[in-house]
């Protein structure tokens, strides 16, 4: 198996994820629970690019979080993985 691509996440992801935790600040350990799930996603298509689902912008690609109602979106360079986005 290839090693894993290098993982960057651009400002806007940085930013859906910080407003994300914003929202979750009163319930610690679901916080703590939904984090591990994104980095977890994260991690896998830094592994596997092409586990997820063709994006509906173009270059992109689309992986559910499992039991949450975000994905994370993002696009394969030269860099490495490019998390773009993580939307509802």
């Amino acid at each position: 198996m290839p090693p894993p691509l290098r993982l960057i996440w651009s400002d806007a992801a940085q930013d859906d994820l910080y407003l994300l935790r914003a929202g979750l600040a009163d319930d610690c350990e679901r916080a703590k629970r939904i984090g591990r799930i994104i980095l977890d996603a994260a991690d896998c298509v830094a592994d596997y690019p092409e586990r997820g689902t063709v994006g509906t912008a173009p270059g992109t690609r689309e992986l559910p979080l499992p039991g949450l109602p975000w994905r994370l979106v993002y696009r394969q360079d030269y860099r490495g993985v490019v998390i773009l986005r993580l939307l509802a």
